[in-house]
């Protein structure tokens, strides 16, 4: 391969494409093979890479056959082993630059396609060009049997008013198919109305339009993204079955069933040693509350327990036989020790 990167101070262009890329690193896939020393990255850009890898796989249908011919290619490093261990987190659309990205680690650094060549011993291999030709006999064209089995499907003309004109009879018969399913999940007297119609054809359209991109490799993303819109609106996803199932669950089953799950099936725990009042916060609590209870003259539990309180932390001045109450007048009056450095003034 001849061609090269066109590298500018702020331009790259691709050798394929001629499509014009601010840099190197988003556009241009990192390969460390002899034949990209100079720049480290391969010539051709990922859409690029992605173009003819899709062409390779569309005409043999196998992954592993396209991937090694895109090496033979790009002169890549081919190993069955990376091909599995790629394969395994990739879809068709992400295999061929997971795979070069592989080849690009430190293990497989520095190897082509030569390597893979002198791996399997056929490096000078080549054919023998002065071989006589031998004439292929001529091979009689295969009979197509889908084809021969379309024109005896007899498609009804309501049939066809329901879909719309245009479709193949095989069509026609898979779009048919996929609406008796649907319609076999329903109740058999509900009549659905023109929006629920609508929205089952679409849905029937998108089912039987992803199975056959999905079979001839093509990208179905934007297909089954719809696909889940389509049955949102219908309800028919599993989490919106799931809480339609328990609402209905929830409105019609009687409150004593409810009280006799929980007190039978699944009772209050014991509580937690961590989380019982040992500082008895909630009898403090309780009791103190029972002033307000006095203030607002009303009787209860809470006042019962502010008194029992009040009680127990009341303290009386103690009474001695030898003392009268003129004695006590005396002490009350009496001055302060000047020595004990109390402050006062002797009148």
């Amino acid at each position: 391969m001849t061609n090269n990167i066109v590298v500018s101070s702020d331009r790259a262009i691709c050798s394929r494409c001629g499509a014009s890329y601010s840099g190197l690193k988003e556009a241009f896939p990192v390969s460390y093979a002899p034949q990209y020393k100079g720049l480290g990255r391969i010539p051709i850009c990922r859409k690029c890479i992605n173009h003819m890898y899709n062409e390779y796989f569309a005409q043999c249908r196998n992954n592993k056959s396209a991937v090694r011919q895109m090496c033979r290619k790009l002169d890549l490093y081919w190993n069955e082993d990376i091909f599995d261990n790629v394969m395994l987190r990739s879809t068709s659309n992400t295999v061929m630059l997971r795979y070069i990205q592989k080849t690009a680690t430190v293990t497989y650094a520095g190897k082509c396609y030569d390597d893979t060549l002198i791996e399997e011993e056929t490096l000078w291999d080549f054919p023998d060009t002065e071989k006589p030709k031998v004439e292929e006999p001529v091979k009689e064209e295969p009979i197509d049997v889908e084809e021969h089995e379309e024109d005896n499907i007899d498609i009804p003309q309501e049939v066809i008013d329901f879909w719309g004109a245009g479709f193949s009879k095989k069509m026609y018969k898979e779009l048919e198919q996929r609406r008796e399913y649907y319609m076999s999940q329903l109740p058999k007297d509900e009549v659905l109305d023109i929006g629920s119609e609508v929205l089952i054809r679409q849905l029937c359209n998108l089912e039987v339009s992803i199975a056959h991109d999905s079979a001839a490799g093509k990208s179905i993303e934007k297909s089954v993204n719809a696909l889940n819109t389509l049955l949102g609106s219908l309800n028919l996803k599993p989490a919106q079955k799931k809480n339609d199932t328990e609402e209905q669950e929830l409105s019609s089953t009687p409150l004593g069933v409810w009280l006799y799950r929980y007190e039978n099936k699944r009772p209050l725990p014991d509580v937690n040693e961590n989380l019982k009042d040992k500082n008895h916060i909630k009898k403090y609590i309780f009791t103190w509350m029972g002033h307000l209870g006095h203030m607002l003259g009303i009787k209860g539990a809470y006042t019962k327990l502010y008194d029992e309180e009040i009680n127990r932390l009341k303290v009386e001045r103690p009474e001695f036989a030898d003392e009268d109450d003129e004695d006590l007048l005396i002490d009350s009056y009496s001055e302060p020790d000047t020595d004990t450095g109390q402050d006062g003034d002797s009148p």
